[in-house]
This record gives C-alpha cells, sequence and structure tokens, in this order.
C-alpha cells in the first residue's frame, strides 16, 4: 500500500513540477507555500503515513549516508549564517529535495512503474515545449495563462527567450535538457519492444523539446543536448553496432541541426553564443548640436550623426523595431521632463560600424525654459541604449525653449538609472571572495544573492541572481565541509548510474538517466538551479530512477546500494 501511495506522488510531482505558481497557495508568518510545494508535502505525508501503517520492514535506500551528511552539513550552514531564515528556508527545499528522492526510490519499485514514471515526465515535458512554442509565437491567451506561473516574457536580442510556465529561460532549458535526455531513453526502449507507433511519437516529442531548449538561446542546453546524443548514441552503437535505435539518435541529430540554422535569428544566435550576455550589443556614438533652440510645443528636425558601436544590426523594420529617439531633461540634466520622447526610424540597416544621418522630428516641452536633450536609441518595446550596462556617457544637447507657457509646471520624474547584469566571471570571482571569507561553514545556503552586491561592490545588485555555478554556490554557501558532502552524494550517485549502465535488461532506460545525470553535471558548471522547486524536483527524481535501476530486484546486494 506505502509503495502505491509513493508511485502515485511521484507521477503527481512529474506532472506538476514545471507548473509551479507564482502566487503562493498559502502564507504562513515564516513561510508560503506555492502549490508545488503543497502537492509535495501531500505526497510525502501520505507515503509517511501509510509506511508508518505497514507493518513491512523498511528496506535499505541508496545514497542515504550522502543525502544525511548533506543535509546536517548545510543545515548546520543555515543556523550559523546571515541572514539565517532565508539560509534555514533552502536548506528546508534541500530536505524537500531529500524527500522526492525516498518517494521515488519506494515507489516506483517495477519496471513498469518505471516506464510509466519516466513516461509521464516525458510527457509533461512534451506539454511545457508546446506552451513554449506558443509563447514563441505570442499567441495571447497563452501568454495570459503563463502569467500565472512567471512575470514576464523574457527577450534577448529582440527575439523573444521562450520559459513556458518555468520561472526564467534558464530554468525552463534546464528542466527540458533533463526530459530530452529521458526521452532518449524511452525511444530507444521501445524500439527495442518493437512499438512503432510509440517510437514514432517519442521522435516526434523530442523534436518538439529540442525546439523548445533551442528558442529559451540557453548555450548550455546546446552542449547538454549535443552531450545527450552522443552518449546515448555511443552507447547503443558500442552495445549493439549499426543498427535502427542508432540511426534514429544519427536521425534526430541531424534534425535538431536543421532547426538549429532554420528556426531563429543566425544573427542573433551567433551573438547569443559567443557573448556573455548583451553587454555591447546595444551602443551608439551619437554626433548632435550642442546648442538647440525650440518654440514651446513646436516640432522640428534636428540632423545627427550616429554610428553604430555595438553589435547588433539597427533595423527599424523588424520586430521590434530600433529606432532613434530622445528624452528631455531639465536644465542640470538631472531630471527628466519628457522621457518617451517621438520616435524617428533608420532610412536603412545600420550594420555594426557604420555610421547613419538621422532627422529627427523633435517636439519641444510646452512650458519655456532651459532644457537638456538625451539622445538616445530604443529598441520598442525592449530597452533604451542609455540605461544598457555599460552604456557610453550620453550626449547633451543645451536647449533655449522660448514663447508662451501652453500648459502648467512640468512634473520631473529621477533618471532611470543604468541595468546591473554582472557577468558570470564577476560573480564566481565574487564567489570566490565569499569562500575566502567564510571557508569552513560559507554564508549560508542560498545567501549569495542576498550578498554578493557587497562584496561585489555594485549598487541596486539584483538578489534574484544567483552565482551561476552550481558547484561554487555550494560552496559559497555552505562551506567546504557541506561542499564536500554535496560531492560525495554525486560521486554515490555517479556509482549508481553506472550500476544501472550495467544492467542489459535496462541499459536503453538506464543510458537516458544517466544522460539527464550528465546534464545536470554539465549545466550546473554554469548555472545554479537547485534553489527552484521545479528543477530540484527532477533534480532528485534524476537520482531516484538511478536507484531503482541500479538497485531493482535482480540485484538487491549490489554494493552501490547496500
Amino acid at each position: 500500500m506505502s509503495s502505491a501511495v509513493a508511485a502515485g506522488g511521484v507521477l503527481l510531482l512529474a506532472m506538476l513540477a514545471p507548473f509551479e505558481a507564482t502566487a503562493p497557495l498559502l502564507r504562513l508568518p515564516w513561510q508560503s507555500l506555492s502549490n508545488l510545494e503543497a502537492v509535495l508535502l501531500v505526497a510525502c505525508a501520505a507515503w509517511a503515513a501509510t509506511r508508518l501503517a505497514s507493518a513491512a520492514m523498511p528496506r535499505r535506500i541508496p545514497l542515504d549516508a550522502a543525502w544525511t551528511a548533506f543535509l546536517v552539513t548545510m543545515t548546520v550552514a543555515a543556523l550559523a549564517s546571515t541572514p539565517r531564515t532565508n539560509a534555514l528556508h533552502m536548506a528546508g527545499r534541500f530536505a524537500a529535495a531529500a524527500a522526492v528522492y525516498v518517494l521515488t526510490f519506494e515507489g516506483v519499485t517495477t519496471p513498469r512503474r518505471l516506464r510509466i514514471a519516466l513516461t509521464v515526465t516525458v510527457v509533461t515535458g512534451f506539454a511545457v515545449a508546446v506552451l513554449a512554442l506558443l509563447e514563441w509565437a505570442q499567441v495571447r491567451p497563452i501568454l495570459h495563462v503563463l502569467r500565472w506561473f512567471r512575470p514576464a516574457t523574457t527577450s534577448v536580442g529582440g527575439l523573444v527567450r521562450v520559459g513556458g510556465p518555468l520561472q526564467y529561460p534558464t530554468i525552463a532549458s534546464m528542466y527540458l535538457e533533463i526530459v530530452f535526455a529521458f526521452g532518449l531513453g524511452l525511444m530507444l526502449a521501445d524500439v527495442d519492444r518493437g512499438r512503432r507507433l510509440a517510437v514514432a511519437a517519442g521522435f516526434f516529442a523530442l523534436v518538439v523539446i529540442a525546439e523548445a531548449i533551442l528558442l529559451t538561446f540557453t548555450r548550455a542546453g546546446l552542449v547538454t543536448m549535443a552531450a545527450s546524443l552522443l552518449f546515448v548514441g555511443g552507447l547503443r552503437w558500442r552495445q549493439r553496432g549499426v543498427e535502427r535505435g542508432g540511426g534514429l539518435v544519427v536521425a534526430l541529430s541531424a534534425v535538431i541541426t536543421v532547426l538549429l540554422f532554420a528556426s531563429q535569428s543566425s544573427r542573433s544566435l551567433w551573438l547569443r553564443m559567443t557573448s556573455e550576455g548583451q553587454d555591447g550589443w546595444y551602443q551608439a556614438d551619437i554626433d548632435a548640436p550642442r546648442n538647440l533652440t525650440f518654440a514651446t510645443d513646436r516640432v522640428q528636425y534636428v540632423t545627427i550623426e550616429v554610428t553604430n558601436t555595438g553589435r547588433m544590426v539597427w533595423d527599424s523594420t523588424a520586430d521590434p523595431p530600433i529606432l532613434f529617439s530622445y528624452h528631455w531633461l531639465d536644465a542640470a540634466g538631472e531630471r527628466v521632463v519628457v522621457y518617451d520622447g517621438g520616435r524617428t526610424e533608420f532610412a536603412e540597416p545600420v550594420m555594426p560600424g557604420s555610421t547613419a544621418t538621422v532627422y529627427a522630428l523633435v517636439r519641444a516641452p510646452r512650458v519655456p525654459g532651459t532644457y537638456q536633450i538625451e539622445w538616445d536609441v530604443v529598441q520598442e518595446g525592449r530597452l533604451w541604449f542609455s540605461t544598457e550596462q555599460n552604456a557610453p556617457d550620453p550626449f547633451l544637447s543645451k536647449t533655449l525653449v522660448s514663447g508662451d507657457a501652453v500648459s502648467g509646471p512640468l512634473p520631473t520624474t529621477p533618471r532611470p538609472g543604468r541595468l546591473v547584469r554582472p557577468g558570470r566571471l564577476v560573480l564566481w570571482r565574487t564567489a570566490l571572495q565569499m569562500i575566502a571569507a567564510h571557508p569552513w561553514l560559507g554564508v549560508g545556503p542560498d545567501n549569495f544573492r542576498l550578498l554578493y552586491g557587497n562584496y561585489a561592490r555594485l549598487n541596486g545588485a539584483d538578489p534574484r541572481t544567483h552565482s551561476n555555478n552550481m558547484y561554487l554556490e555550494m560552496l559559497a554557501g555552505g562551506g567546504v565541509v557541506a561542499f564536500a558532502a554535496f560531492m560525495w552524494l554525486l560521486w554515490a550517485a555517479y556509482g549508481l548510474f553506472t550500476a544501472g549502465l550495467a544492467r542489459a535488461s535496462v541499459a536503453p532506460l538506464a543510458s537516458g538517466v544517466a544522460a539527464g545525470g550528465s546534464a545536470i553535471a554539465l549545466h550546473g558548471l554554469v548555472d545554479s538551479f537547485l534553489s527552484f522547486a521545479p528543477t530540484y524536483i527532477l533534480f532528485s527524481l534524476t537520482l531516484g530512477f538511478a536507484a531503482v535501476l541500479a538497485c531493482g530486484a535482480e540485484k538487491p546486494t549490489d554494493a552501490h546500494c547496500v
């Protein structure tokens, strides 16, 4: 009975993992509970209750010592940290991840249950991918639904970075990369069982999932997809030589390669692949008159030379267009009088390094006085060049506006600051500084994002930014001891993956699960994702599936399982 309850909980978590709503389901004085966390809590409580009611002796759970060491050391680090509350919340998430792992091993006890659990995970991933593709197409009803799960759509280079129902495109990519690996294993298992319809459906689902990963514009997604295809395909070839399953992996690789170059802006893809972020993409050198005169509320043309010193092509006919514009500032240039100036199109696309002459149509304020015009370029609906990180100093034209006032005094607002988007090298150096300052217990789990601004001396540091490295995040947050426990957990998990691959009866499924584990390890080098419920659940499901594959009924005394 307890095994069936655990299996039901695993299937429910596999279905709901990517659908965590932004609004908490329940707010408590010390903790908010999301819809996904509530499902996890209910599933674990139901299994625990049935387990206590059962007279059966509990079986030994693989990795139990490593999980225990990891949880204890992270809890100690959290108790010793400041701010303590946030760190304890993160330690609680790690405990929840361990509970998902236990639930998976206790519930997925037969080959049939394992296939069902993997299938449900892949079908759910396919649904996420479809939502992501509809987001890319900007289907309005879908965009409205997706707002339940994340605040806004993300873009890069004017193109949408899809995230589906996941909080951010990188998190969506990490989730889909693991699902993609599982799908490869399932497809090969269906080949061996002669299920042609299931093979065709699996191939199609993998193509859709791969396209969604490509549209997240996440570089690690390309690397891990390629690694999964090479790993699963290479293992299949080594075991069976040239045959249908390996041919399908090659065919899938070819289709994904075509999608890579056919379905996206090649230049935006190139920019994304060859730069850390979009720093330096949007930059302009502007040469305008130093002094101007206007009549109140009148429009006139101003001739301006603009050089594209960034990496993006300025195209006023694109979607979204890049246009020339301006802001009216007060005489001191400290406050904004009119921020959204009129737009002027570029006569033709302006390539990087090229200069264009712009006849900007400018409307003066309705009140006479001395002002300054700040000239700017805008990617409509996306960003202003002047607010980008590392933007050059603005070009200002001192302007005298004369004539009768058309309205009363004009309200002013502060000038917007420039965005602070530290790159990975900055974040990694900052993590190393934290480690040097707090080597043994760290700064507390998940506290990097709250403290890195002081270490990096950044004003307005975004508290949602993690270290962009799973290993540095663990080391900076938990210190050397907790990091050693985490690495023990990963090393012991590696033993489970290899043990599962050694079992011929489950080799195709084991190759997919092992590829999922490899995706986690590889992507973890450039991102940190275990703070998010959808991805820590999938992390634990992956380890749980590996334990089931290694320690099934056929080898209950395997060295990795006792």
